[in-house]
Protein backbone atom coordinates (compact mmCIF):
# COMPACT_ATOMS: atom_id res chain seq x y z
CA UNK A 1 0.00 0.00 0.00
CA UNK A 2 1.42 3.35 -1.08
CA UNK A 3 -0.02 6.40 0.67
CA UNK A 4 0.53 10.04 -0.28
CA UNK A 5 0.27 12.30 2.79
CA UNK A 6 -0.53 15.90 1.85
CA UNK A 7 -0.43 19.12 3.87
CA UNK A 8 0.70 22.75 3.86
CA UNK A 9 4.20 22.38 5.37
CA UNK A 10 6.65 19.89 6.93
CA UNK A 11 5.59 21.09 10.40
CA UNK A 12 1.93 20.14 10.01
CA UNK A 13 2.83 16.96 8.12
CA UNK A 14 5.06 15.81 10.99
CA UNK A 15 2.56 16.79 13.68
CA UNK A 16 -0.62 15.38 12.22
CA UNK A 17 0.16 12.79 9.54
CA UNK A 18 3.57 11.30 10.38
CA UNK A 19 2.19 9.39 13.42
CA UNK A 20 -0.36 7.77 11.10
CA UNK A 21 2.38 6.69 8.68
CA UNK A 22 4.43 5.28 11.56
CA UNK A 23 1.45 3.24 12.75
CA UNK A 24 0.71 1.96 9.26
CA UNK A 25 4.32 0.88 8.82
CA UNK A 26 4.15 -1.17 12.03
CA UNK A 27 1.04 -2.91 10.72
CA UNK A 28 2.07 -3.55 7.12
CA UNK A 29 5.35 -4.80 5.66
CA UNK A 30 4.30 -3.52 2.25
CA UNK A 31 3.60 0.04 3.37
CA UNK A 32 5.20 2.94 1.51
CA UNK A 33 4.69 6.66 2.28
CA UNK A 34 5.26 9.81 0.27
CA UNK A 35 4.97 13.11 2.16
CA UNK A 36 4.08 16.11 0.01
CA UNK A 37 4.38 19.67 1.32
CA UNK A 38 2.63 22.46 -0.58
CA UNK A 39 4.80 25.02 1.28
CA UNK A 40 1.84 27.31 1.82
CA UNK A 41 1.74 27.75 5.63
CA UNK A 42 2.05 31.23 7.12
CA UNK A 43 4.62 32.17 9.81
CA UNK A 44 6.45 28.86 9.85
CA UNK A 45 9.41 28.64 12.22
CA UNK A 46 12.50 27.65 10.17
CA UNK A 47 13.98 25.68 13.05
CA UNK A 48 10.75 23.76 13.66
CA UNK A 49 10.34 23.17 9.91
CA UNK A 50 13.84 21.66 9.75
CA UNK A 51 13.20 19.46 12.78
CA UNK A 52 9.91 18.31 11.27
CA UNK A 53 11.52 17.45 7.94
CA UNK A 54 14.25 15.50 9.74
CA UNK A 55 11.59 13.45 11.53
CA UNK A 56 9.91 12.59 8.23
CA UNK A 57 13.04 11.53 6.34
CA UNK A 58 14.80 9.96 9.36
CA UNK A 59 16.63 6.76 8.43
CA UNK A 60 15.32 7.18 4.85
CA UNK A 61 12.10 5.61 6.03
CA UNK A 62 9.83 7.84 3.94
CA UNK A 63 10.11 10.04 0.87
CA UNK A 64 9.47 13.79 1.02
CA UNK A 65 8.73 16.18 -1.84
CA UNK A 66 8.03 19.93 -1.85
CA UNK A 67 5.43 20.53 -4.53
CA UNK A 68 4.04 24.06 -4.43
CA UNK A 69 2.18 24.12 -7.72
CA UNK A 70 -1.60 24.49 -7.62
CA UNK A 71 -2.01 24.00 -11.35
CA UNK A 72 -4.50 21.19 -11.95
CA UNK A 73 -2.59 19.78 -14.93
CA UNK A 74 0.70 19.63 -13.02
CA UNK A 75 -0.98 17.99 -10.03
CA UNK A 76 -2.56 15.40 -12.32
CA UNK A 77 0.83 14.59 -13.90
CA UNK A 78 2.41 14.36 -10.43
CA UNK A 79 -0.19 11.82 -9.30
CA UNK A 80 0.17 9.79 -12.48
CA UNK A 81 3.97 9.62 -12.02
CA UNK A 82 3.89 8.67 -8.32
CA UNK A 83 0.71 6.57 -8.59
CA UNK A 84 -0.33 6.30 -4.90
CA UNK A 85 -3.02 3.84 -3.80
CA UNK A 86 -4.64 6.60 -1.79
CA UNK A 87 -4.22 10.18 -0.59
CA UNK A 88 -4.44 11.13 3.09
CA UNK A 89 -5.22 14.72 4.13
CA UNK A 90 -5.76 16.56 7.39
CA UNK A 91 -7.68 19.72 6.44
CA UNK A 92 -10.40 20.61 3.99
CA UNK A 93 -9.06 23.78 2.44
CA UNK A 94 -9.17 24.85 -1.20
CA UNK A 95 -5.95 23.02 -2.05
CA UNK A 96 -7.15 19.86 -0.26
CA UNK A 97 -10.36 19.95 -2.31
CA UNK A 98 -8.32 20.45 -5.49
CA UNK A 99 -6.20 17.33 -4.83
CA UNK A 100 -9.30 15.31 -3.87
CA UNK A 101 -11.02 16.22 -7.14
CA UNK A 102 -7.99 15.41 -9.29
CA UNK A 103 -7.36 12.20 -7.34
CA UNK A 104 -10.92 11.06 -7.90
CA UNK A 105 -10.61 11.72 -11.64
CA UNK A 106 -7.71 9.21 -11.55
CA UNK A 107 -9.59 6.74 -9.30
CA UNK A 108 -7.29 7.52 -6.35
CA UNK A 109 -9.44 7.74 -3.19
CA UNK A 110 -8.76 10.35 -0.51
CA UNK A 111 -9.15 9.87 3.23
CA UNK A 112 -9.43 12.75 5.68
CA UNK A 113 -8.57 13.06 9.36
CA UNK A 114 -10.41 15.67 11.43
CA UNK A 115 -8.11 18.60 12.19
CA UNK A 116 -8.68 19.31 15.86
CA UNK A 117 -12.04 20.48 17.21
CA UNK A 118 -13.04 22.47 14.17
CA UNK A 119 -15.56 25.32 14.28
CA UNK A 120 -17.97 26.86 11.79
CA UNK A 121 -15.91 30.01 11.33
CA UNK A 122 -12.51 31.22 12.57
CA UNK A 123 -13.38 34.87 11.90
CA UNK A 124 -10.61 35.89 9.54
CA UNK A 125 -9.78 39.59 9.34
CA UNK A 126 -9.96 40.98 5.79
CA UNK A 127 -6.97 43.28 6.40
CA UNK A 128 -4.84 40.38 7.67
CA UNK A 129 -5.70 38.19 4.68
CA UNK A 130 -4.99 41.01 2.22
CA UNK A 131 -1.58 41.57 3.87
CA UNK A 132 -0.61 38.00 2.94
CA UNK A 133 -0.43 38.90 -0.72
CA UNK A 134 1.62 35.91 -1.84
CA UNK A 135 -0.62 33.37 -0.11
CA UNK A 136 -3.71 35.18 -1.39
CA UNK A 137 -2.51 34.88 -4.98
CA UNK A 138 -1.89 31.15 -4.51
CA UNK A 139 -5.39 30.68 -3.13
CA UNK A 140 -6.85 32.52 -6.13
CA UNK A 141 -4.85 30.24 -8.42
CA UNK A 142 -6.14 27.18 -6.56
CA UNK A 143 -9.72 28.43 -6.85
CA UNK A 144 -9.21 28.93 -10.57
CA UNK A 145 -7.90 25.37 -10.95
CA UNK A 146 -10.79 24.09 -8.85
CA UNK A 147 -13.38 25.91 -10.97
CA UNK A 148 -11.89 24.28 -14.07
CA UNK A 149 -12.13 20.71 -12.80
CA UNK A 150 -15.72 21.48 -11.70
CA UNK A 151 -16.54 23.14 -15.03
CA UNK A 152 -17.86 26.08 -12.99
CA UNK A 153 -17.67 29.85 -13.24
CA UNK A 154 -14.54 31.09 -11.43
CA UNK A 155 -16.12 34.34 -10.27
CA UNK A 156 -19.09 32.52 -8.76
CA UNK A 157 -16.79 30.01 -7.02
CA UNK A 158 -14.68 32.92 -5.73
CA UNK A 159 -17.71 34.84 -4.41
CA UNK A 160 -19.08 31.77 -2.62
CA UNK A 161 -15.70 31.01 -1.07
CA UNK A 162 -15.39 34.58 0.26
CA UNK A 163 -18.78 34.17 1.95
CA UNK A 164 -17.48 31.01 3.58
CA UNK A 165 -14.14 32.52 4.59
CA UNK A 166 -15.31 35.79 6.13
CA UNK A 167 -18.92 35.12 7.13
CA UNK A 168 -18.77 31.42 7.96
CA UNK A 169 -21.45 30.57 5.40
CA UNK A 170 -21.52 26.78 4.76
CA UNK A 171 -20.23 25.57 1.41
CA UNK A 172 -23.23 23.27 1.19
CA UNK A 173 -25.42 24.15 -1.80
CA UNK A 174 -22.55 26.11 -3.37
CA UNK A 175 -20.51 25.08 -6.42
CA UNK A 176 -17.99 23.61 -3.96
CA UNK A 177 -20.66 21.25 -2.64
CA UNK A 178 -19.77 18.58 -5.16
CA UNK A 179 -19.30 14.82 -4.72
CA UNK A 180 -16.08 15.09 -6.73
CA UNK A 181 -14.56 17.03 -3.80
CA UNK A 182 -15.63 14.70 -0.99
CA UNK A 183 -13.22 12.21 0.59
CA UNK A 184 -13.82 8.47 0.46
CA UNK A 185 -13.92 8.41 4.27
CA UNK A 186 -13.67 11.09 6.94
CA UNK A 187 -12.47 10.13 10.43
CA UNK A 188 -14.32 12.34 12.90
CA UNK A 189 -14.36 12.78 16.68
CA UNK A 190 -18.05 12.50 17.56
CA UNK A 191 -21.68 12.44 16.53
CA UNK A 192 -21.64 16.21 16.91
CA UNK A 193 -19.03 16.36 14.16
CA UNK A 194 -20.94 14.00 11.90
CA UNK A 195 -23.76 16.52 11.97
CA UNK A 196 -21.30 19.42 11.71
CA UNK A 197 -19.58 18.13 8.54
CA UNK A 198 -22.87 17.14 6.94
CA UNK A 199 -24.32 20.63 7.44
CA UNK A 200 -21.16 22.50 6.52
CA UNK A 201 -19.90 20.55 3.51
CA UNK A 202 -22.56 17.95 2.73
CA UNK A 203 -20.48 14.91 3.75
CA UNK A 204 -22.62 11.76 3.81
CA UNK A 205 -23.13 10.22 7.26
CA UNK A 206 -22.14 6.77 6.06
CA UNK A 207 -18.79 8.13 4.87
CA UNK A 208 -17.84 9.33 8.37
CA UNK A 209 -16.17 7.06 10.94
CA UNK A 210 -15.94 7.83 14.66
CA UNK A 211 -12.47 7.80 16.25
CA UNK A 212 -11.01 9.05 19.52
CA UNK A 213 -9.42 12.51 19.12
CA UNK A 214 -5.72 12.08 18.34
CA UNK A 215 -4.69 14.53 21.08
CA UNK A 216 -6.30 12.25 23.68
CA UNK A 217 -3.47 9.79 23.12
CA UNK A 218 -1.29 12.28 25.04
CA UNK A 219 -3.45 12.26 28.18
CA UNK A 220 -1.95 9.22 30.00
CA UNK A 221 1.64 10.48 29.62
CA UNK A 222 0.67 14.04 30.62
CA UNK A 223 -1.16 12.75 33.71
CA UNK A 224 2.00 10.81 34.61
CA UNK A 225 3.96 14.08 34.84
CA UNK A 226 4.21 15.93 38.13
CA UNK A 227 1.37 18.44 38.53
CA UNK A 228 2.69 22.01 38.35
CA UNK A 229 1.04 24.82 40.29
CA UNK A 230 0.86 26.99 37.22
CA UNK A 231 -1.43 28.47 34.62
CA UNK A 232 -0.79 27.18 31.12
CA UNK A 233 -1.73 29.52 28.29
CA UNK A 234 -2.50 27.38 25.24
CA UNK A 235 -1.40 29.57 22.34
CA UNK A 236 -3.25 29.70 19.05
CA UNK A 237 -2.19 31.04 15.65
CA UNK A 238 -4.50 34.06 15.86
CA UNK A 239 -2.12 36.52 14.16
CA UNK A 240 -0.33 33.90 12.08
CA UNK A 241 -3.59 32.81 10.43
CA UNK A 242 -5.08 36.28 10.01
CA UNK A 243 -7.74 36.07 12.72
CA UNK A 244 -6.37 38.93 14.83
CA UNK A 245 -4.11 41.87 14.06
CA UNK A 246 -0.66 41.99 15.63
CA UNK A 247 -1.24 45.19 17.62
CA UNK A 248 -4.32 43.78 19.37
CA UNK A 249 -2.53 40.52 20.13
CA UNK A 250 0.50 42.25 21.66
CA UNK A 251 -1.87 44.27 23.85
CA UNK A 252 -3.48 41.02 25.00
CA UNK A 253 -0.07 39.54 25.81
CA UNK A 254 0.78 42.57 27.94
CA UNK A 255 -2.40 41.93 29.92
CA UNK A 256 -1.38 38.30 30.40
CA UNK A 257 2.09 39.44 31.42
CA UNK A 258 0.54 41.42 34.28
CA UNK A 259 -1.32 38.30 35.42
CA UNK A 260 1.81 36.17 35.06
CA UNK A 261 3.76 38.52 37.33
CA UNK A 262 1.25 37.91 40.15
CA UNK A 263 1.04 34.12 40.13
CA UNK A 264 3.52 31.39 40.98
CA UNK A 265 4.17 30.19 37.42
CA UNK A 266 2.92 30.94 33.90
CA UNK A 267 3.61 28.44 31.10
CA UNK A 268 3.08 29.33 27.45
CA UNK A 269 2.37 26.21 25.43
CA UNK A 270 3.35 27.28 21.90
CA UNK A 271 1.54 26.14 18.78
CA UNK A 272 3.84 24.42 16.23
CA UNK A 273 3.46 27.50 14.01
CA UNK A 274 3.63 30.14 16.76
CA UNK A 275 5.78 33.18 16.02
CA UNK A 276 7.73 33.27 19.28
CA UNK A 277 8.62 36.94 18.78
CA UNK A 278 5.03 37.81 19.71
CA UNK A 279 5.83 36.64 23.26
CA UNK A 280 9.10 38.56 23.76
CA UNK A 281 7.66 40.71 26.55
CA UNK A 282 7.40 37.65 28.83
CA UNK A 283 11.12 36.90 28.69
CA UNK A 284 11.93 39.37 31.47
CA UNK A 285 9.76 37.39 33.92
CA UNK A 286 11.60 34.54 35.65
CA UNK A 287 8.44 32.58 36.39
CA UNK A 288 7.44 32.27 32.72
CA UNK A 289 8.30 29.14 30.77
CA UNK A 290 7.88 28.34 27.07
CA UNK A 291 7.19 24.83 25.85
CA UNK A 292 5.96 22.94 22.82
CA UNK A 293 5.03 19.91 24.94
CA UNK A 294 1.72 19.85 26.82
CA UNK A 295 2.27 20.41 30.57
CA UNK A 296 0.29 19.06 33.53
CA UNK A 297 -0.96 22.21 35.25
CA UNK A 298 -3.47 23.30 37.87
CA UNK A 299 -5.12 25.76 35.44
CA UNK A 300 -5.41 26.31 31.70
CA UNK A 301 -6.20 29.46 29.75
CA UNK A 302 -7.05 29.74 26.05
CA UNK A 303 -9.67 31.02 23.61
CA UNK A 304 -10.96 28.20 21.40
CA UNK A 305 -7.96 25.91 21.08
CA UNK A 306 -8.71 22.25 20.34
CA UNK A 307 -6.35 21.29 23.17
CA UNK A 308 -8.89 22.57 25.71
CA UNK A 309 -10.57 19.14 25.61
CA UNK A 310 -7.30 17.47 26.56
CA UNK A 311 -6.85 20.05 29.34
CA UNK A 312 -10.31 19.22 30.72
CA UNK A 313 -9.03 15.76 31.72
CA UNK A 314 -6.18 17.34 33.70
CA UNK A 315 -7.85 20.19 35.58
CA UNK A 316 -11.28 21.54 36.39
CA UNK A 317 -9.92 25.09 36.13
CA UNK A 318 -10.23 25.62 32.40
CA UNK A 319 -10.68 29.27 31.45
CA UNK A 320 -11.90 30.46 28.06
CA UNK A 321 -11.02 34.08 27.34
CA UNK A 322 -13.56 35.27 24.78
CA UNK A 323 -12.03 37.88 22.49
CA UNK A 324 -13.87 40.67 20.70
CA UNK A 325 -15.10 39.38 17.35
CA UNK A 326 -14.38 35.77 18.35
CA UNK A 327 -17.52 34.28 19.98
CA UNK A 328 -16.79 30.99 21.71
CA UNK A 329 -18.13 28.00 19.72
CA UNK A 330 -20.76 25.99 21.58
CA UNK A 331 -18.66 22.83 21.87
CA UNK A 332 -16.11 24.55 24.12
CA UNK A 333 -18.70 25.62 26.69
CA UNK A 334 -19.00 22.03 27.88
CA UNK A 335 -15.49 21.98 29.37
CA UNK A 336 -15.17 25.59 30.59
CA UNK A 337 -14.87 26.39 34.29
CA UNK A 338 -15.10 30.07 33.34
CA UNK A 339 -15.91 31.77 30.05
CA UNK A 340 -15.37 35.52 30.12
CA UNK A 341 -14.18 38.54 28.17
CA UNK A 342 -13.19 40.25 31.45
CA UNK A 343 -9.42 40.06 32.07
CA UNK A 344 -9.92 40.95 35.77
CA UNK A 345 -12.13 37.90 36.31
CA UNK A 346 -9.41 35.70 34.85
CA UNK A 347 -6.85 37.22 37.20
CA UNK A 348 -9.14 36.75 40.21
CA UNK A 349 -9.70 33.06 39.45
CA UNK A 350 -5.98 32.40 39.09
CA UNK A 351 -5.13 34.30 42.27
CA UNK A 352 -7.86 32.67 44.36
CA UNK A 353 -7.71 29.04 43.30
CA UNK A 354 -6.20 27.51 46.41
CA UNK A 355 -7.22 23.87 46.01
CA UNK A 356 -6.39 21.69 43.04
CA UNK A 357 -9.48 19.79 41.96
CA UNK A 358 -8.77 16.86 39.67
CA UNK A 359 -11.60 15.92 37.31
CA UNK A 360 -13.17 12.49 37.56
CA UNK A 361 -11.80 10.75 34.47
CA UNK A 362 -14.74 8.44 33.72
CA UNK A 363 -17.27 11.15 34.48
CA UNK A 364 -15.54 13.56 32.14
CA UNK A 365 -15.63 10.98 29.34
CA UNK A 366 -19.40 10.69 29.75
CA UNK A 367 -19.89 14.47 29.90
CA UNK A 368 -18.20 15.14 26.58
CA UNK A 369 -19.16 11.97 24.71
CA UNK A 370 -21.45 13.79 22.24
CA UNK A 371 -18.58 16.14 21.30
CA UNK A 372 -15.61 13.76 21.64
CA UNK A 373 -15.78 9.98 21.91
CA UNK A 374 -13.15 8.23 24.04
CA UNK A 375 -12.92 4.66 22.79
CA UNK A 376 -10.65 1.85 23.93
CA UNK A 377 -9.43 1.17 20.39
CA UNK A 378 -6.45 3.25 19.29
CA UNK A 379 -7.66 5.76 16.64
CA UNK A 380 -4.72 4.97 14.33
CA UNK A 381 -5.62 1.29 14.45
CA UNK A 382 -9.23 2.05 13.58
CA UNK A 383 -8.11 4.19 10.64
CA UNK A 384 -5.80 1.41 9.46
CA UNK A 385 -8.59 -1.15 9.62
CA UNK A 386 -10.77 0.96 7.35
CA UNK A 387 -7.99 1.60 4.85
CA UNK A 388 -6.76 -1.97 4.61
CA UNK A 389 -10.34 -3.20 4.27
CA UNK A 390 -10.64 -1.19 1.07
CA UNK A 391 -7.07 -1.67 -0.21
CA UNK A 392 -5.98 -5.25 0.45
Amino acid sequence: MKVLFLDASPTVLAKNLLPIANWFQKKSLNFEALFVSLDISSYTDKKVEKQSLDKIIKENKYRFISFNSLNHNRIKKFLIVHNPDLIFINGYRIFDQLWIGIGKSLNIPTYKLQQGFEVKSVYYKVSAIVSKFHKGIKMLYALNSLSKILNGNFFKVFAQYLQYLFRGKPLRNSLLDNKLLRPEKVFVYSNFYKQFWNEKFGFEYDKMVLITPIDFLLIPQIRAKKKEKACCYIAQTLVEDGRMNKKAFLKLMNEYKTIASKIEKFIIKLHPRSNIKFYDSFKELRNVEFTREFPNCTAYLTHYSSMIFTASFLSDTVILHELEGHPTPEIFNKVAFLKTSNIKKIENVLLNTSKVKEPDFEERKKEIDFYAVYEKINPYDKIFQHLTFNHR
